[in-house]
């Protein structure tokens, strides 16, 4: 064994800081964060190719560290290891100019509040030595330039020309999470190009968190964002604040690249807390991400941020009492949101003695002696209310003397009821009681003084559900059917026992039949592979619904339908250009400034969607695009939020042809009208087709239905 040379360990220990784009640019923003700055400017030229400059207004270096700013391990944040526990800045390992160094050609040029307007400009080798300082006019701050990033690492060089869109789009991401979490200071991203200078990101200094939010997401979900707040010692000192849009489809996004999470104001990557936002959302609305910015806020000697060297993973020591303080703070403000109703209102009727409700008499009930009996006409008080769309309650009092009430087995007079109406507009329509039938006659049994009856109004025929049941013949019927399952168990049970050679032939095979699809899905992707689709022999067709092919020992039944159905729903996905129809005036769109940017790079892309868009560069960023024309399939238009699910998968995957849920549901329905059905009988040709077509597709397992396309069928002897 031997020792490794300084140089050769500088280099290794800096390729494990600096590993990429953001990482670069987040070590010096973190910086200028650090040195109290109030304005931040991040400047890109060629998306960080040729250049990267970050321009702040903080408080300078001091002279006497010019020496030793760019040596490892050198720091002014901490002096010993006890000082994590209270350590309140973003950095303080003093790693991120040293590795700079060996990853870029560094130049710094500062100035303080003393020496301004002269300032220093600072030239440091690849192993963080000084090797030329000039004087230059700088006001107070500090301006970091680097150039030739991983020039001297091959490899990472390739692959960041290679991936700079999606490195750069990363770049953004992580910004947009300083600019929220930095109060009072006005933060900007700024990128050049040989078409041009594009600014990504800019918040302004003087706002609150939601402002910088909606300066990032778009203006447009400023009336779905809900404020989200805990605060509570029995949990430990958690404190949570921030924003989540609504669980509503217009403020979800179709992917989570538009979640930021802080804790003590650092942002941090804690996958079980982003689960579990993720996972309350969607169950109150599943198509959809929720877009959030959260900060939690704990007591500094509960967590850790030294665990990796970009300090984003984070060991937090009682992470499921946060985990709990968050599921209630995010159940206080999703909660409520899935129990609004559009119609609420109460309506009195008069009805007379002698009217029922539902077939049975109404019940007396205690009211108020303003909303009681009326006694010169001798009728009675009921009371609908409405809690849900197109159900009202109904509520009815009976002050009548007792010889003139009704028995349950009389048989009522078909009266209508009479609705008073009242001045609120929501309460105007009527409601008339249907005709009543009789009802069989029960023993006469004490009531309750109040009985609930429910009244079903708007697209459906008016009804009033009393239904009365007799629990002997429920009885009789509930033991008809359990006997008769107890002869369907006993006689599948038989049929087992005579196929349990067919079933461990299957077990030795890898595969168990089953009922469950999902289940069949995952045993087949593991046990084949989409190109053996080719390799299959066709055997014949059963019941003219199913092909029979075999592949080795192994039978597989393939659905038709299913099978030819998927083949072509995933040719509409991938060549289907939707038609578009002009707006007769076009739509200026508010847009973040990253959804702006994709949308603008991605023109062709929406124009096969249907979606036709012209640029303005007159404009500020973010209301540069205007949107002139939208798709159309048959009756169906689509709308400025199918627009944005589409920029949205383009965030995700820029690579692949997204298709709005809306267009992906007609893709399939017309996939399935045009394929070939059950039913159909087909030739060795047209099944072989079938079976081979399975292994030209992306997902050959089911059809866009859910439906699965194979089984497996038997296990031949060898």
């Amino acid at each position: 064994m031997q020792a490794i040379d300084a140089a050769t360990v500088h280099r290794l220990c800096a390729g494990q800081v600096i590993v990429d784009l953001a990482t670069s640019v987040k070590e010096l923003l973190e910086n200028s964060l650090d040195a109290q700055a109030t304005h931040v400017e991040v400047k890109l030229k060629d998306s960080g190719l040729t250049s990267i400059t970050i321009t702040d207004n903080g408080h300078g270096i001091d002279t006497s560290s010019f020496s030793t700013l760019c040596r490892k391990h050198w720091t002014s944040k901490i002096s010993r290891f006890e000082d994590l526990e209270h350590v309140s800045t973003f950095g303080f390992r003093g790693e991120a100019l040293s590795s700079l160094c060996s990853v870029a050609q560094v130049t710094i040029t500062t100035a303080t509040r003393d020496s301004a307007p002269m300032g220093t400009e600072l030239e440091y080798n690849m192993s963080g030595e000084l090797t030329k300082q000039t004087q230059v006019a700088r006001e107070r701050g500090t301006t970091v330039r680097l150039t030739q990033l991983f020039a001297k690492w091959p490899v990472r060089h390739q692959d960041l020309k290679k991936n700079i869109r999606r490195e750069y789009l990363r770049l953004v991401s992580l910004v947009e999470q300083y600019a929220i979490i930095s109060d009072n200071v006005r933060v900007s991203l700024i990128n050049q190009t040989r078409t041009g200078t594009t600014t990504h990101v800019r918040t302004v200094v003087q706002s609150d968190r939601l402002t910088r939010l909606l300066s990032v997401i778009g203006a447009s979900l400023r009336p779905h964002m809900a404020r989200i707040q805990h605060e509570s010692t029995q949990d430990g000192d958690v404190k949570i604040d921030g924003y989540i849009s609504q669980p509503i489809p217009e403020a979800g996004r179709s992917g989570s690249d538009k979640q930021y999470l802080s804790v003590n104001n650092r942002p941090c990557d804690v996958p079980h807390i982003k689960r579990l936002i993720n996972e309350t959302y969607r169950a109150y609305c599943p198509a959809k991400y929720p877009v959030f910015a959260i900060s939690i806020t704990l007591n500094a000697q509960t967590i850790d941020v030294n665990l990796t060297p970009d300090k984003r993973t984070i060991l937090i020591r009682h992470e499921a009492v946060v985990l709990d303080a968050l599921r209630k703070a995010l159940g206080r403000v999703l909660e409520p949101e899935e129990s609004v109703f559009s119609v609420n209102r109460v309506q009195t009727q008069i009805v007379a003695p002698s009217e029922t409700v539902g077939g049975s008499p109404v019940q007396p009930q205690n009211v108020a002696p303003e909303h009681g009996d009326n006694a010169e006409t001798g009728k009675r008080t009921v009371t609908v209310e409405t809690s849900v769309p197109g159900v009202i309650r109904c509520f009815a009092d009976d002050r009548t003397e007792p010889s003139r009430k009704r028995t349950a087995n009389s048989v009522p007079e078909p009266n209508p009821v009479h609705s008073k109406k009242l001045k609120d507009p929501l309460a105007q329509p009527t409601v008339s009681a249907p005709r009543t039938r009789p009802t069989p006659a029960l023993p006469t049994q004490p009531t309750a003084s109040k009985k609930l009856q429910t009244m079903v109004i708007g697209n459906c025929r008016n009804r009033i559900q009393n239904d009365l049941c007799s629990w002997s013949q429920t009885r009789t019927r509930m033991q008809r059917k359990h006997a008769r399952h107890m002869a369907q168990l006993e006689e599948s049970q038989d049929r087992s026992m005579h196929s349990e050679d067919i079933a461990d032939d299957a077990e030795r095979g890898g595969v168990q039949n089953t009922d469950d699809p999902e289940q069949a899905s995952r045993a087949l992707s593991r046990l084949i592979h989409k190109t053996d689709f080719a390799r299959m022999s066709v055997i014949g067709q059963f019941n003219h619904g199913f092909i029979v092919a075999r592949q080795s020992s192994d039978l597989y039944i393939v659905d038709q339908h299913a099978a030819d159905e998927k083949h072509n729903f995933e040719h509409l996905q991938r060549r289907a250009i939707i038609s578009s129809q002009p707006l007769i005036q076009p739509t200026r769109l508010e847009l973040s400034i990253v959804d702006e940017a994709v949308a603008i790079e991605h023109q062709s892309t929406l124009e096969r969607n249907g979606f036709r868009i012209q640029v303005d560069d007159t404009q500020s960023p973010g209301h540069k695009v205007l949107l002139l024309s939208q798709p159309v399939i048959g009756q169906t238009v689509f709308s400025q939020q199918d627009f944005m699910e589409l920029v949205g998968k383009l965030c995700v995957c820029p690579e692949a042809m997204p298709r709005c849920e809306r267009a992906r549901k007609m893709f399939a329905s017309r996939a399935c009208r045009m394929s070939i059905m059950v039913g159909d009988p087909l030739s060795v040709a047209q099944m072989s087709s079938v079976v081979n077509n399975l292994s030209q597709l992306d997902h050959p397992w089911n059809c866009p239905h859910g439906r699965p396309t194979m089984r497996h069928l038997y296990r031949l002897p060898l």
